[in-house]
């Protein structure tokens, strides 16, 4: 009995230390940086794209990792955790189920990625593609193609009146259609709709 008692020790010490809610995660974090306990900071995500040592280089200036540290701080006070059937976001009064039917969010992310081209802002809607399209352009040939394209304009138009027609839903996609077999098709890519279509 006692060495069973003695094993699970480890295990409670881990769980009690380990950060649990998003918040915790993300100060846990932030605090690392600032200390400069780099591999510590780095096991606290999920491996970042291009790895472990990518990661270290880019954070082994102090200055670096204060400015994302303090980053990261100000964006808890408006922190979601998301998943593809629900989404918390962080309030005052602690985290909170955000009550969105279905073809809400979707359509949130078509009118933020409209919202960023008619802007310009194009490394904010280069950000919002589908992962296919975000590796065959830059934000700089998006702009291009959109500044060339005699279409481009027109698109942009049938695609905003779409956010007002009735999404269909499914599995990974979100379909906003535009008549004559035709769609903004958004896909759901770690969380989060992404534009993979928009005629």
């Amino acid at each position: 009995m006692k060495r069973t008692v003695l094993l699970c020790l480890p295990l409670l010490a881990a769980c009690a230390t380990t950060p649990r809610e998003p918040v915790s995660v993300a100060e846990a974090y932030a605090r690392a940086l600032d200390e400069g306990r780099l591999q510590d900071a780095y096991a606290l995500t999920n491996g970042a794209p291009e790895g472990e040592v990518a990661f270290l280089d880019r954070y082994s200036e102090e200055a670096t990792r204060r400015e994302r540290a303090a980053a990261v701080r100000s964006g808890t006070a408006v922190l979601e955790a998301r998943a593809p059937s629900v989404t918390l976001a962080h309030t005052a009064q602690g985290w909170r189920v955000v009550e969105a039917r279905p073809a809400d969010v979707p359509r949130a992310a078509l009118s933020r990625f409209l919202d960023n081209v008619e802007a310009r802002e194009w490394q904010k809607a280069w950000s919002l593609l589908a992962a296919p399209l975000r590796a065959r352009y830059t934000p700089e040939r998006l702009r291009e193609d959109f500044e060339r394209e005699p279409l481009a304009k027109e698109r942009l138009r049938r695609a905003r009146l779409a956010l007002n027609a009735n999404v269909r839903v499914g599995a990974g996609e979100a379909l906003f259609p535009l008549g004559e077999d035709r769609a903004v098709v958004l896909v759901l890519e770690d969380g989060e709709y992404r534009v993979a279509s928009i005629e």
